[in-house]
């Protein structure tokens, strides 16, 4: 261990702080790269978005309508 190690064992812990999810993302944008994306990987990009958001409303209309079903009388 060196001096900074043991310097900061003589220190009281600081308090945790929660962080919003808008303070995590400024704090990533801040410290991560931007990706520069040509056109290739923008379509790609598209794409899986679309494809995922497609799943979902799928997977969700089918469990609401599921769910209607087993709700109407008999």
């Amino acid at each position: 261990m060196g001096p900074a190690r043991d310097l900061a064992s003589l220190l009281p812990p600081a308090p945790a702080q929660r962080l919003s999810v808008a303070e995590v993302r400024v704090l990533l944008r801040a410290l991560l790269p931007l990706p520069c994306l040509d056109l290739r990987a923008a379509v790609a990009l598209l794409r899986y978005q679309r494809r995922h958001k497609l799943a979902a409303y799928w997977s969700h209309r089918t469990h609401r309508l599921q769910r209607l079903e087993d709700l109407r009388p008999p």
